[in-house]
Order: structure tokens, then C-alpha cells, then sequence
């Protein structure tokens, strides 16, 4: 902070502490401080060593006491004792009572008399018990000179009583003295801990002193050297407005008032300066800052060289501006051919002495390419100090703008596209030829009116109200729309709006381009059909339907309203194109395309073909359930009427499966998922009909889907079992073999058919592996069952389609199996499905043989009306036949069935086979199987499929 002088000058004249004496004043109370505390320290100590004197005194009373005791009574009995000794000690006594009393020299100690109360009061007793105690001790001195002499005082005390008279006083005279050194020793701790007090207290005021010391020559000399360091490294540093407060001792304030005036010296003189080199710096950055800012080049020329270029001008002819001060001239930036005309220009000037000169003329840059230059000099003086301020100019893009703008007019003119020039407001200023042979109207006809594209026409509010946000917000806007010609006719056009900005920002027009774009517009419709519509029926293809069922899906969950979809597969279409043909089967989905257009309500529907005989029609608008069974009911009316194909009336019917969203589903994904598990449902209820999805089609899926998770590991987790169902002769009544079938214990479903997971099994490929363990597990029960109780006993093992399909089948295996269980090849029979025996594989035959010849037998079962068994029996051994359960069932209800159950009996007889009848639920069936021949039956009137234990126990273990 800067001082006033005459604060400065107050400050001087003030009486202030110099250095010498402020370390005088400090030197003198440490020495005052160091001997006070010598004095106190004597003090104390000298009282705390009288009172340890006294307390001695008195422990050496207490002491000589009893000595003097125990020496009297020795002397007393007649105990060789100096009596010299004693007397000493008495004097002793004497004289240290006397030092307690009156105060004297013990030993070579000064004893001082006793002063406190507390003790003092002892004295006399001590005094009196001494006087008793001391009287009874020179009797017994006196006596003592006297023991030995023949005549005695008749009246001697006796020793005894003597010497417990002596005891007793020594005894009254200790405890006056005890009592007195008890009542020293707190007097004694009073002292102590007084001077330990004093000298603490004396130690804290010598610690606040020295603080004191340390605090007075910190604030005289140390703060004001450290702010007098501050002040000169500020001033080193070139802080000139840093002022020291005067303080602390004389000298060092007398320095720091010395400093401030020079410091104030030094900074009016450099603010003088400061002040002088500002003037002169302004004008610079004026002419600097016009000379940076400007958009033109400024250049000073002096004696015919630059003394000065703006960086504008450097820029312009592409130099640095050291490269063109003192070394280059105006004439050098000229173009050669014209510098003879610049300097007769230049002469003229100064012969006219006229101060302003603009010309036009090529510029050469550095780099040798020539551009156009505008240039404005002012010449001042005259002569040879002439001096030369001028302004350059690159008007290179203004002349090449020029020419764009004339070569935009010839292209406006003669564009083939349509180009419209608008006001702001979208009202047309002008138009191009282009845009009369597109429309038919000429410019004055629409010059003035407001452009068609701006006008509200096919196109809803919010189509205008986004083209004018773009238009508005981003100055460009571009789309397609149709429009209409002056003839009426309607084409489509491309549309390019763009807008030209003035340099304020403001819209200076719209420009507007059009392209008829009709050609391109109708090729796209075609292309887009071609991809999105089926080629052969016309309607819309999978792909096409997808996007209608999403976005349909999509309305229906906002609108909140119900949507149908029906899934239609053409029921025996294959063997119609197989048989007729496949133009024949392309003529036929063409009818049914046109059958279901017929049949479709009217209002919202969608009918596609998703690919082959699959069709599809999607219902929008909350269609109620009376017309779904409606519609359904006339679609499958339509299609099973005849077609006439080839010249033939053909005939077909169709399923159909229904569901509904958003009760069915909640996608467009699960919503075909789901109809199409209602039109399989429809299949497999015997076709020509449909079904409505529900949730037992969705479990039933779901339970597949875990049955085929779930195989590969029900093997190892021991989830299968065998059953076993007794085959009974029918003449006889007896067991004559057991079928074997398999079952699946799942954890969650239950007791599982094979006809449920074995199309699974064959499907990952588990068939081979699973007939394994069958072959293993029967084989092994057969073999206890014939060692204990049916030596005859068969069974009769299911052979699956699948395993045949395997390089090795495991079919090679189960003779090793029998042989191993001690088994015979016959005690083994295989059942075969009549389907797989019409088409057998050339490897299969030769198996099968194989095992036949080692003794196993084989068994065809679930025989039909097609009889392929009996013609496989020219190739295979075949031992037993079985009838199907569909056949049995009928027999006692249809002669048909009862005339076919003979005619398979009587062949397969004449075929050396037998003949069992499966699925026999009454007596009435099995009594008239026995009386057309049948050799055998089984079924559940006869005896269920049982588990081991059950079977041994009904069949085999013999009543007790």
C-alpha cells in the first residue's frame, strides 16, 4: 500500500525503539528471569530441607530411645554395659530435643526449631516422658555402681518390676515421639508439594515470558525484514505499485520509508513513459487494425519499394509480408504486358499532380498465375519523395460471378428442367420454357399466381404443414407429388425447392426445380407388384402379407379392436399335381384364388398366397364369431365343389384354421404360429373342416417341444420302462407270447406313449441307442421268466422305421445278446410296420435274412386293406400277421370288415402265417375271430399292458 508523504514524514518524527536497545531490554529480563528462578529454587528448597531435618531428628529420637531402653535393662540385670555409652546418649537425647525446642547443631546439621502447630504441641509430652524416662535411667546407672557389694538396701526393687518400669516409659517416651514425626510427615508432604506448585507455575510464567520474547522480536524485526524482502523481490519482478507499512524497530521502519519514496520515483517515471509510447502505439493499431481488418490489401510505397503490405495484401499475390517489404514494387505485382501501361498511368499522375489513381489490370502471384485486381492509390508529395498509400482488390470472383451469371441465364433459358423462380411468399416471378412444355401454361399465365406445389389440393393438412416447417426451418424441401397439366392430364413430378439467402439472412426468392417423373413412377408400381404379389393367382405374396399383418396387427392394438386371421391348406393338392400334372395344379390354384375373391365379405379383408396350396386371408374390423363360422362354412362349400381339369371333374377340400388377436396372440408372430397350429389341428381331425386355436393346441405344442429337450437325457436319468401285453391263443386260451412296448415316465407329463416321442427319438437320431436298450432290458427279463417259470415263453420286440436307416443298426448285436443270456434265436420275435416293408432298402433285406436264418422270427403288424404285408411275405419270413385294431373294431358291426377279416386270415393261412387280432375290447369280437380262424389276440378285454412284476404274477407264477 502506498503511503502518503506526510503520513511518511508523521511516521519519521515518532519515537520509535532502536535495535540496541530492544535487544538490551531483552537481553536484561532473560538475565532477570534466570536468577529469579535461581532465588526461588534456593528458597524453596532451603524450607523443604529443614522440615527433612526435623523428621531425621525425630527418627533419630525414636531410635535412641529404644537403644537407650535395651541398654538400661541390660544394665539393670547386671549386664556388662559401658555406662560412658549411655550417658552419650542421653546428651544426645537432651540436645536433640533442645535443636526441637530452641532450635541448635545436631551432628553437623543446623536444626531449626519446630514451628508448626500440629507438631509442636508434642513437645511437652515428648519433654515429660523424657524427664521420667531419664531420671529412671540414672537410677539404674546409680544402681549400677553399686551391684557387687556385699551389704545391700534391704528395700532393692526386684529386677523384674525394674525393668518394666523402664520399658514403660521407654514405651510412653516413643509413642510421644512417633505421634510427633506422624504429625510431620503430611507438614513434610504440604512442603514438598508447595514447592513442586511454585516451581511449575514458575516454569509456565517462564514459558509465557519467552513467548512474549519471541512475539515482541517477530513483530519489531523479523515481520518487517520478511515484508521489506517481499517488497524488493515485488520490485525485481517489475511490481511498482507495492508500498511497505514503516513498522517495527527504528532502523527497519526508517528502510522502509526510504523504499516507498523511491519506489513512487521509479513509477511516475515509468507511467510517464508508458503514457508517451501508448499515444504512439494508438495511431499504429489504428492504421494496423484497418490494415488486418480490412477486405482489401493496404500497402505504403516509398523511393519505388513496399515499406509496408497489409496481410490482405500479402495473401492476395500469395507472399509473406517480409517477403514484399524493401524487396518488391508495385510495378513487379503487375502482369508483364501491363506494367508499361500501370507506369505511364503512375507518370500521368504525378505530371497532373491529381493525388487519386484507380485502374483494372492482371496481377502476377508468386506462384505465376495471373488474377484480376482493382487498385486505389493516393500519392503524396511529389519528386523523388514522393510516397505512394493504396488500396488492391481481387475482383477475380466478382468477374468469374459475371460470367457464371450470364452462363446461368443461357442455362435457365435452355434447361430441359422445369425451373420456377418464386417471391418469399411462394408467388411466381418466373418461369423457364422447360417449365411451359411440361405443363402447358406460359410464363404469363402463372406470373403472379401463387406456385401449384404451395396450394392445397389431394394432400391433408399435415403433408403442407411439414413441407412449409422444412421450407421455413431448413430453406430446402424436396418430394414427389401427381399434378395436372393444362390438358388435364395427371403425371407426377419430382419437386426441388431451394431458397437464396440475402447476406442479412433474409429470403431473397425460391427457386423451385420439377421433373416429370411418370415413366419412373409406373415402372416402380410394377416393380413393387412384381415383388409383392404372387405371379400365378394374382393375389398378394408372403412377403406383401407379412407387412400387412404387422401394420395390421399394429391399427388393431391402437384402435383396440379384434383381428381374425384364417390359414387354409388345400387338402390332397399333392396327388392331384402328381397325377394330373403341374399345369393342371397351377390351373386348380388359380380357380381356388378366384373361389375365395368370390367368398371374401365385403369391407376390410386381405387375401394372400403364402406358397404352394397355402392361403391365407386376414380380417380387420372386429369381425364377430357367427360370421367367421360363416365365412369358413362357404369357403369349404366353394372349394370341395368339382373343377373341371383335363376334361374330368376334379375334386378337393381344404382346412382351415382360425385365431384371433389379440385374444390368440399378442404378435404378428405368434398369431401365424398359432393359426397354424388350428389348421394342422383341422387336418388331423379328417380334413374338410376347420378349428379355432385354443390353449390345449399351444400346450400340446409346448409339451413337444419339452418331450424333444427333454429325450436325450431321459435315458441316462432312467425315465423309460417296459410293459408287457400277453398275446392269447385263441383256441386254447393261454399265453402264448407278450408284446413288449415301451413307455416314458416324464417327470411332468406323466406316462408317455411311443407314438408321442418316437418320431423324436428317430429325429435326433436316438432310435438306435433307445431299440438298444429295449432289446437289453427284454432280452434279460425273458431269460429270468423262461430260467424260473415259461421255458416256451416269447416276446415280441416293436422294431421302429428308423433304426433301419443306420450303417449298424444294433440289430447285429441281439443275437450276441441271446447267446450271452443263454437264449435261443426263436424265443425272440420282431414287429414290423407294414408301411416300411413297400419300400425297402436294399441293405435292410439282407439283415433281416441274416437274423431269420439264425432262428429269430419276425411279425408284421397293424395289416390294412392294402395288403402291402402279404406282398412283402414273398421276400421276408414272415411268421405271424396282425390284424389292424381299426379292422377289429369293426367287425361285429360291419360284414364289410368281417369279409375282409376272413379273406386276410384265409391268405395269410395259405401263406404258412398266423394271424393275430390286435385291439380286442369285447367277448363278442373274440368269439367271432375264434370262429373265422383267427389264431391269436390281444387287447384290453383280454388283459392290459402290464409292468413285470404284475405280468409274473397274473401269467407266470402258478397259484399256491
Amino acid at each position: 500500500m502506498r503511503l502518503p508523504i506526510s503520513r511518511q514524514t508523521r511516521f519519521s518524527g515518532h519515537s520509535h525503539l532502536g535495535i540496541a536497545a530492544l535487544s538490551a531490554a531483552l537481553y536484561g529480563l532473560v538475565l532477570a528471569m534466570i536468577v529469579g528462578n535461581a532465588g526461588l529454587v534456593y528458597v524453596l528448597m532451603s524450607g523443604y530441607d529443614a522440615a527433612l531435618d526435623q523428621s531425621a531428628v525425630l527418627a533419630e529420637m525414636r531410635t535412641g530411645s529404644q537403644r537407650l531402653a535395651v541398654q538400661a535393662m541390660r544394665l539393670s540385670d547386671g549386664g556388662l554395659l559401658q555406662t560412658g555409652q549411655l550417658s552419650k546418649d542421653i546428651d544426645a537425647m537432651d540436645r536433640h530435643l533442645q535443636a526441637l525446642d530452641r532450635g541448635g547443631v545436631v551432628g553437623d546439621r543446623e536444626i531449626a526449631p519446630l514451628q508448626q502447630t500440629e507438631v509442636r504441641q508434642f513437645l511437652p509430652s515428648i519433654q515429660r516422658h523424657w524427664v521420667g524416662f531419664k531420671g529412671r535411667l540414672q537410677a539404674v546407672i546409680l544402681n549400677s555402681y553399686s551391684h557387687g557389694e556385699a551389704s545391700r538396701d534391704p528395700q532393692e526393687l526386684p529386677g523384674g518390676v525394674q525393668r518394666q518400669w523402664l520399658a514403660d516409659d521407654a514405651g510412653a517416651l516413643l509413642k510421644s515421639v512417633s505421634a510427633a514425626s506422624d504429625a510431620l510427615m503430611p507438614q513434610l508432604r504440604e512442603v514438598k508439594n508447595h514447592v513442586i506448585s511454585t516451581l511449575l507455575v514458575a516454569v509456565f510464567v517462564d514459558l509465557a515470558l519467552l513467548i512474549f520474547l519471541f512475539w515482541a522480536m517477530r513483530r519489531m524485526v523479523v515481520l518487517p525484514l520478511s515484508e521489506l524482502r517481499k517488497g524488493t523481490g515485488a520490485f525485481a519482478h517489475g511490481n511498482y505499485s507495492h508500498r511497505l507499512e514503516p513498522r517495527g524497530v527504528r532502523e527497519v521502519a526508517e528502510i522502509s520509508i526510504a523504499y516507498n519514496v523511491g519506489v513512487q520515483h521509479i513509477h511516475e517515471l515509468i507511467e510517464e513513459m508508458h503514457s508517451n509510447q501508448q499515444g504512439l502505439q494508438r495511431a499504429d493499431l489504428v492504421f494496423q487494425g484497418l490494415a488486418a481488418n480490412a477486405l482489401v490489401g493496404i500497402f505504403l510505397s516509398s523511393h519505388g519499394r513496399f515499406s509496408f503490405v497489409s496481410r490482405k495484401m500479402a495473401d492476395i499475390f500469395g507472399y509473406q509480408p517480409d517477403e514484399m517489404v524493401d524487396q518488391l514494387s508495385l510495378l513487379a505485382l503487375i502482369a508483364p504486358k501491363e506494367r508499361y501501361l500501370v507506369d505511364e498511368t503512375l507518370k500521368n499522375a504525378l505530371t497532373r499532380k491529381s493525388p487519386t489513381v484507380r485502374f483494372e489490370h492482371h496481377g502476377r502471384r508468386k506462384d505465376g498465375s495471373l488474377i484480376d485486381i482493382e487498385v486505389f492509390l493516393t500519392i503524396i508529395g511529389s519528386g523523388d519523395e514522393a510516397s505512394v498509400i493504396g488500396l488492391v482488390q481481387d475482383i477475380t470472383e466478382s468477374k468469374q460471378a459475371e460470367s457464371s451469371a450470364q452462363l446461368a441465364a443461357i442455362a435457365y433459358e435452355n434447361s430441359s428442367e422445369a425451373i420456377v423462380i418464386t417471391e418469399p411468399t411462394g408467388v411466381i416471378i418466373d418461369v423457364n420454357p422447360a417449365y411451359s412444355k411440361m405443363t402447358g401454361y406460359w410464363p404469363d399465365e402463372v406470373a403472379g399466381e401463387l406456385l401449384s406445389l404451395l396450394r392445397p389440393g389431394r394432400h391433408n393438412r399435415d403433408y403442407y404443414d411439414a413441407m412449409w416447417h422444412a421450407i421455413n426451418t431448413k430453406g430446402r424441401w424436396e418430394g414427389e407429388r401427381w399434378q395436372q397439366r393444362k390438358s388435364g392430364e395427371e403425371y407426377a413430378q419430382r419437386v426441388v425447392l431451394d431458397t437464396a439467402w440475402n447476406h442479412d439472412g433474409t429470403v431473397n426468392c425460391r427457386v423451385v426445380m420439377l421433373s416429370d417423373i411418370t415413366q419412373k413412377k409406373q415402372m416402380e408400381t410394377a416393380i413393387w407388384n412384381q415383388a409383392h404379389h404372387d405371379p400365378l393367382t394374382g393375389l398378394p405374396n408372403r412377403q406383401y402379407f407379412n407387412e400387412q399383418l404387422l401394420d395390421s396387427v399394429s391399427q388393431s392394438h391402437a384402435k383396440g379392436q379384434t383381428l381374425a386371421l384364417l390359414f387354409m391348406d388345400l387338402d390332397l393338392f399333392k396327388e392331384v399335381n402328381d397325377s394330373l400334372g403341374h399345369a393342371m395344379g397351377d390351373r386348380l390354384l388359380v380357380e381356388v384364388a378366384e373361389r375365395l375373391r368370390q367368398c371374401a365379405p365385403d369391407g376390410q379383408y386381405f387375401i394372400a398366397r403364402l406358397g404352394g396350396d397355402e392361403f391365407v386371408m386376414l380380417l380387420t374390423g372386429a369381425p364377430d364369431r357367427t360370421a367367421l363360422d360363416q365365412l369358413c362354412e362357404r369357403i369349404l362349400a366353394r372349394i370341395t365343389q368339382p373343377y373341371q381339369l383335363a376334361g374330368t371333374a376334379t375334386h378337393i377340400s381344404a382346412s382351415i384354421g382360425l385365431a384371433l388377436y389379440p385374444a390368440d396372440a399378442d404378435t404378428a408372430e405368434s398369431l401365424m404360429r398359432h393359426v397354424d397350429m388350428a389348421m394342422y389341428a383341422a387336418k388331423a381331425q379328417g380334413r374338410n373342416r376347420y378349428r379355432y386355436f385354443d390353449q390345449s393346441m399351444r400346450n400340446r405344442v409346448q409339451m413337444q417341444h419339452d418331450l424333444l429337450v427333454g429325450l436325450p437325457q431321459a435315458l441316462a436319468a432312467g425315465e423309460f420302462f417296459l410293459e408287457y401285453q400277453p398275446i392269447f391263443a385263441c383256441d386254447t386260451g393261454q399265453v402264448i407270447q407278450a408284446e413288449t412296448l415301451l413307455r416314458w415316465r416324464h417327470p411332468e407329463f406323466g406316462v408317455i406313449s411311443p407314438l408321442e416321442f418316437i418320431p423324436f427319438a428317430e429325429e435326433r437320431k436316438l432310435i438306435q441307442p433307445l431299440g438298444d436298450w429295449v432289446f437289453g432290458e427284454a432280452i434279460s427279463q425273458l431269460a429270468r421268466w423262461r430260467s424260473t417259470w415259461a421255458p416256451d415263453l416269447r416276446l415280441t420286440i416293436n422294431v421302429s422305421p428308423g433304426q433301419f436307416g443306420f450303417v449298424r443298426s444294433g440289430l447285429e448285436s441281439v443275437l450276441q445278446q441271446l447267446a450271452s443270456a443263454g437264449l435261443p434265436a426263436n424265443s425272440l420275435s420282431l414287429e414290423f410296420d407294414e408301411r416300411i416293408l413297400t419300400h425297402l432298402e436294399h441293405n435292410v433285406r439282407p439283415r433281416l435274412l441274416a437274423l431269420h436264418h439264425a432262428g429269430m422270427r419276425f411279425c408284421v403288424g397293424a395289416a390294412s386293406l392294402g395288403m402291402p404285408a402279404l406282398l412283402a411275405s414273398g421276400r421276408l419270413p414272415f411268421e405271424f400277421l396282425k390284424l389292424d385294431p381299426g379292422i377289429t373294431a369293426q367287425i361285429t358291426s360291419s360284414p364289410v370288415a368281417r369279409l375282409v377279416c376272413e379273406t386276410i386270415i384265409s391268405l395269410a393261412h395259405r401263406l404258412e402265417m398266423l394271424v393275430i387280432a390286435e385291439g380286442i375290447t369285447n367277448a363278442a369280437q373274440h368269439q367271432l375271430l375264434e370262429t373265422i380262424g383267427c389264431d391269436a389276440g390281444q387287447g384290453f378285454w383280454l388283459s392290459a399292458p402290464l409292468i413285470a412284476s404284475d405280468f409274473e404274477q397274473q401269467y407266470l407264477v402258478p397259484p399256491a
